[in-house]
């Protein structure tokens, strides 16, 4: 029987990541990723739908909503609500999609997950950045477009949430996301003050949500969430031993009420490397990393 992914809004979205520094020194790399795009209204439909994916229960891959926002409280759906209530939106009138990682064998890490929020006339109104750091703590960053308008979405939030040892805290989020009824893309620059620190930049196109096209995924890539942990930590090595400044992690005072993810990047956490790793730094080859993961 031939599946009919026309009638459903929720897909997948398969491409790459780069992320880009350039300060102290020049670290620049890309990977191949893929992402469950979940209209939150169909959770329960996609449950049903893919053999392979289970809403909130065992499977091989699971979407919970304790690995998001508050921890499940209510639903994801009502959470995001709550917080568009609170900028004036009617929840009632907007279409949410989680993007993001599902649990694959009972594991997950999401660097960061995003909630893009469209009105009636499918036009974005608001972003969710939801942000995980190695040390189980997450924050969301809620933005909204600013005044210039236009086909690319833009916003900016101040951080408030330590993330990488190589960036300090007081910094800032640019946003921008560009879409069509094909592709997506998504591009978030970190500066200090004037000065840009980092640019990650998403680009993927969309993949009809069924169990051919989940099954091919897993066939190139089928631990996506344990590369993305694995890489965080091998560019976090390679670029201490070429010398960029490390800062120690430093929770934020308001995290202290919030829910916690645990991950297995434990390794990162409280961890000074002069200490760990006495000794002159090797040199390493500069240039562009690329893991030999398929492409798409």
């Amino acid at each position: 029987m031939t599946e009919q992914p026309e009638q459903f809004r929720s897909h997948f979205l398969v491409g790459t990541i780069r992320h880009r520094r350039d300060r102290v020194v020049t670290s620049d790399f890309t990977h191949h990723v893929w992402y469950l795009a979940l209209d939150l209204d169909e959770q329960n439909a996609v449950d049903r739908r893919l053999a392979l994916l289970s809403s909130n229960r065992h499977n091989f891959l699971e979407l919970r909503d304790v690995d998001h926002l508050d921890g499940g409280s209510g639903g994801l759906r009502a959470e995001v609500s709550r917080r568009l209530l609170s900028h004036g939106f009617d929840p009632m009138r907007m279409r949410v999609t989680l993007i993001a990682y599902p649990r694959v064998f009972g594991y997950v890490f999401n660097p960061v997950s995003f909630y893009l929020c469209h009105d009636a006339a499918n036009t974005l109104r608001a972003v969710l950045a939801e942000v995980h750091n190695t040390h189980g703590d997450r924050e969301v960053y809620d933005f909204l477009p600013d005044a210039g308008g236009g086909p690319v979405f833009k916003g900016a939030q101040d951080k408030r949430m330590y993330v990488s040892p190589f960036i300090a805290a007081d910094a800032q989020y640019e946003l921008l996301v560009w879409e069509d009824d094909e592709r997506l893309a998504i591009t978030i620059r970190e500066n200090e003050g004037d000065e840009p620190v980092l640019v990650a930049r998403l680009q993927v196109r969309r993949v009809p949500l069924t169990n051919r096209n989940l099954l091919r995924l897993l066939a190139s890539d089928p631990l996506v969430p344990l590369k993305t942990s694995a890489l965080i930590f091998w560019h976090a090595i390679r670029l201490w031993w070429r010398g960029v400044p490390w800062h120690r992690y430093r929770r934020n005072p308001d995290q202290a009420d919030r829910p916690t993810t645990e991950t297995t990047m434990s390794c990162l956490r409280e961890v000074s490397p002069e200490a760990d790793l006495p000794g002159p730094r090797p040199e390493l080859p500069s240039g562009t990393v690329r893991p030999p993961y398929g492409g798409s």
